[in-house]
Formats: structure tokens, C-alpha cells, sequence
């Protein structure tokens, strides 16, 4: 049985031990609720844009039909992996925060820092398959329909949560530091070894391979800006539309096949150049996204392999 005694701007929570009304009380600890309340509202509010912006973003790829597309699938699987963190892990994380320790007890903090590794990284390898997505769509433009297949994006976004899987569980099956005594206290898994395979494949791997993707985007895409603007190529873009330029030997001799292939290929023209602004836009947009995550993720995945040994060498 727990009673809460105020005190001021903080409240103390005691424990009484069942049956034993001459037992003394044990106080637990004490809660500055102004600190607590002003905290937990704040992360409540990250929680709920988190979970709602999510969900708009799934309904989204749902209910409209011009979404429905290969691209759009990998952005609703980023969605869904980041409403799980947003639904499941952070409502956690926010109680941790506001009350200062962990009073869930000692399995729920272990599943909550298994579900974190697993929805984290799943986020992270979600944003790495967009990548290479958005790489062949600029790359290939034409081709990309048939690269990007459904059948190959469910492969991928199978493989994709079954890594995260793999990852998430060691510390289930006992690759993790010793557990603290103190149950009040539960943090991500700091075992050097775990730490080093957890960053590595969570973000090291997905990040080279996501600057890799949009490195080679930038090259294919300033290249072909720069063919267009060139007026004397076979294929120019200018204010009024597209053009092609054919020089013939003889302009008295067209003919209607010749207009036929010359209207094929500027349609040709014009479709590729169509395709290949709409992927230049979108992988700009997905830039964005990517140097965000960067910033914030970066941090984190610094200090967490480095942390146990600093301790340990402050110890000794």
C-alpha cells in the first residue's frame, strides 16, 4: 500500500508493508511535482504529435491510391516503426524522466530496452532502404519500375525488421552487463561488446550506405541538370517546353514516319526529363530527412561505445 504525504512543491511517497500496522513506514522518494508536471507535459505532447503525425502519414499511404507505390510503402514501414517508438517505448521513457528512476520493475525494463533497440533500428534501416530507393529511382529513371518491384520491397522490409530483430534480442539471451541491484535504475545495455555490434549495425553500416546512396544521387543528378541545360544537345529544356533537334541531310525529304519517330522520341524525351525532376524533388526532400536523423542520432551512437570503458578507467 502506498500513500502520498505532500511537502511543500514535492511529494514524498512512503510504502507500508501489508499486515503489519505496527510496522515503521519506509519512504521511498521524493517527487518535485512542479519539476515533474512541467516535464511530463512536455513530453506528452512529443508523444502525442509523435504518434499522430505517424499515423497520418500510414493513412495517408491507405487511403490514396497515387501513393500506393514502392517508395511510398518503405516511407509508411518508417512510419509505422516510428509509431511503435512513439505508442510503445517513449510513454515509458517520459514516466522514467519525469519521476527520475524506473518504477516498472525489472522484466519490463527489459523488454522496454529490447522494443527500443528494435524500433530505433528498424527506423534507422527503414530510412537506409529509402535510400538505395530513391538512388536507382534518379540513377534509373525509366528502368526503375521495373527494379522496384512490390515483391522485392516486402523482401526488403522482411529482412529489414528481422536485422532489427537480431540485434534487439541480445541482451534477452544474456549479452549485457551485469544487472544493477537497484531495480529504480534501467538504461540501454552498455556491455563493450554489445555496444560496439549494436552501433555498428544500427547506424555505422545503415549511415556509410545512406551517404554513399545520396552521394552517388548528387553526381547523377548534377550531371543530368547539366545536360539539360545545355541548348545545342539533342535534348534541351527551355522555358517554352522541350525540344529535339534532328538535322537531316535533306528537310524536303521527311516524311510521316520520320514525324511519327521524331514526335516517339520527344515524347521519350519528355518523360524522362518529367521522371527524373519528380525523383530529383523527392530525394532532395528524403536529404533533408536523412541529415536530420543524422544530427540526432549521431551523438548517441558516439558515446555509447565509449561509455563502459571511460567507467571502468575512472574506476580503476
Amino acid at each position: 500500500m502506498t500513500n502520498v504525504l505532500p511537502a511543500e512543491d514535492n511529494i514524498t511517497l512512503t510504502f507500508f508493508p501489508e499486515n503489519c500496522p505496527n510496522c515503521t513506514a519506509i519512504p521511498a522518494f521524493d517527487i518535485d511535482i512542479t519539476k515533474t508536471l512541467a516535464l511530463g507535459l512536455v513530453l506528452v505532447l512529443f508523444i502525442i504529435f509523435g504518434v499522430m503525425g505517424n499515423i497520418l502519414v500510414i493513412l495517408s499511404v491507405v487511403c490514396h491510391r497515387h501513393l500506393r507505390s514502392v517508395t511510398h510503402y518503405f516511407i509508411a514501414n518508417l512510419a509505422v516503426a516510428d509509431l511503435l517508438l512513439s505508442s510503445v517505448v517513449l510513454p515509458f521513457s517520459a514516466a522514467s524522466e519525469a519521476l527520475d528512476r524506473w518504477v516498472f520493475g525489472r522484466p519490463l525494463c527489459n523488454a522496454w530496452t529490447a522494443l527500443d533497440v528494435l524500433c530505433c533500428t528498424a527506423s534507422i534501416l527503414s530510412l537506409c532502404v529509402i535510400s538505395v530507393d530513391r538512388c536507382m529511382a534518379v540513377s534509373y529513371p525509366l528502368r526503375y519500375p521495373s527494379l522496384a518491384t512490390g515483391r522485392r520491397a516486402l523482401a526488403a522490409v522482411v529482412a529489414l525488421w528481422a536485422l532489427s530483430a537480431a540485434i534487439s534480442v541480445g541482451p534477452l539471451f544474456g549479452w549485457r552487463e551485469p544487472m544493477p541491484e537497484d531495480e529504480s535504475v534501467c538504461r540501454v545495455n552498455e556491455e563493450p561488446g554489445y555496444a560496439l555490434f549494436s552501433a555498428a549495425c544500427s547506424f555505422y553500416v545503415p549511415l556509410a550506405v545512406i551517404l554513399v546512396m545520396y552521394c552517388r544521387v548528387y553526381v547523377v543528378a548534377r550531371r543530368k541538370t547539366r545536360s539539360m541545360n545545355k541548348g545545342r544537345q539533342t535534348n534541351g529544356l527551355n522555358e517554352h517546353g522541350v525540344t529535339l533537334r534532328i538535322h537531316c541531310r535533306n528537310a524536303q525529304q521527311a516524311t510521316r514516319k520520320k514525324e511519327a519517330v521524331r514526335a516517339k522520341n520527344l515524347h521519350f524525351v519528355f518523360m524522362r526529363l518529367l521522371k527524373f525532376s519528380q525523383e530529383k524533388k523527392a530525394a532532395k526532400t528524403l536529404g533533408i530527412v536523412v541529415g536530420c536523423f543524422v544530427l540526432c542520432w549521431l551523438p548517441f551512437f558516439l558515446v555509447l561505445p565509449i561509455t563502459k570503458p571511460i567507467q571502468k578507467t575512472n574506476n580503476q
